[in-house]
């Protein structure tokens, strides 16, 4: 290195440094430095995040069939990644980088973590029926983490029941149930997850050992507090609502039909004494990042380590009823809305945004 610099340093230094580097800014930086440089490191196959699409069942609630990884973009292009385990031709969530497959979508017997860069898998005990399995953290760098599973509870309901890593079987949570799950945000020991309906439940996972059941707070009617949100001339329905944590904050974002002035906002939510819902504080700067929300797992993503997300915006993955496109880009700091068309071909719903743990690297 004395004579040449850092553009002479050894090939296998450099390829185990870029092995280390978790954003897809930093390969892309440490890849332009040089032509040395460039011979020895990989750029990323493709950019994160993506999303996962498949065919849904007769409800909606059941796990997805025909599940593939795609870009967020008009080709929707698809990626190729390692097989999934053998048998499991359903996914049931899609958190923190990881996919939960089962073998069934009626009537499941097997259930599994499955991490597509590297092929792991984690077993998990099978629930027969299951709609959705959300994680609190990646299992590979969390020994505390917890997941969550939603179960149909009558005709439209869903009940929640979680399980740490030891446990022989799943801990019911909240069996007075709720309408259908849309999101799940974790924060400081709590889960806190949204309905249909804009029913918003918090559950405390740091209860102690003697009560391993976590302690559910029901708040109430927040539904007539996000649809009275709206103060416009003529009343814009709600899009959606959805929860996620951001900058270590929770958020809700509320998401509007039509030519709403602003056709997304961003909340801090507060819980009232009462268990009561307020909205006071708007948020408008999101601090250098995005939002990723839809049904399923939401997140915020850095757009000075993932370069092609533009920063300070809301990326909602849905198929509207009769419109053309899957992907709404909401830019909160001029409420421009970007839509990117649907790809007719496809035929299958986006069924929730994903992000890798790793950049997944182009092969030699």
């Amino acid at each position: 290195m004395a004579g040449g610099g850092w553009s002479s340093l050894p090939a296998d230094l450099l390829k185990e440094v870029s092995a280390r580097l978790s954003s897809d800014a930093d390969l892309l930086h440490i890849h332009q430095v040089c032509h040395h440089w460039r011979a020895f490191t990989s750029l990323p196959a493709a950019f994160r995040p993506w999303v996962v699409t498949g065919r849904s069942g007769r409800t909606g609630l059941e796990p997805i069939g025909e599940y593939s990884l795609r870009l967020p973009r008009r080709d929707a292009q698809r990626l190729e990644v390692r097989a999934p385990p053998a048998g499991l031709t359903y996914c049931c969530g899609t958190s923190r980088g990881w996919l939960a497959l089962v073998d069934d979508d009626q009537s499941p017997t097997r259930l599994v973590l499955w991490e597509p860069l590297s092929g792991t898998e984690i077993s998990l005990p099978c629930l027969s029926p299951l709609t959705r399995i959300f994680i609190s953290d990646d299992p590979l760098t969390s020994s505390d983490w917890i997941a969550i599973a939603a179960q149909i509870k009558g005709e439209i309901g869903q009940k929640t029941l979680f399980w740490r890593p030891g446990d022989a079987a799943w801990t019911l949570m909240n069996e007075r149930g709720t309408c259908e799950i849309d999101t799940i945000a974790f924060l400081q020991g709590k889960a806190y997850y949204i309905d249909i309906q804009r029913n918003i439940i918090i559950c405390d996972l740091s209860t102690g050992s003697s009560d391993p059941s976590p302690k559910v707070t029901p708040i109430f009617f927040a539904c007539f507090v996000v649809n009275k949100l709206c103060r416009c001339h003529r009343l814009h329905a709600v899009r959606g609502a959805h929860l996620a944590v951001c900058n270590g904050e929770l958020l809700l974002v509320v998401l509007y039909w039509g030519s709403h002035p602003c056709p997304a906002e961003v909340y801090k939510p507060i819980w009232t004494p009462n268990q009561r819902l307020e909205l006071h504080e708007r948020v408008r700067d999101l601090g250098g990042h995005s939002l990723f929300v839809g049904r399923g797992d939401t997140f915020a993503l850095s757009a000075t380590e993932f370069p092609v997300i533009k920063r300070n915006c809301i990326y909602y993955a849905d198929i509207p009823c009769n419109k053309p496109y899957w992907i709404s880009v909401f830019h909160l700091e001029t409420d421009v809305v970007e839509e990117i068309p649907y790809p007719e071909e496809l035929n299958c719903m986006p069924y929730g945004w994903f992000c890798p743990r790793k950049p997944f690297l182009k092969q030699p």
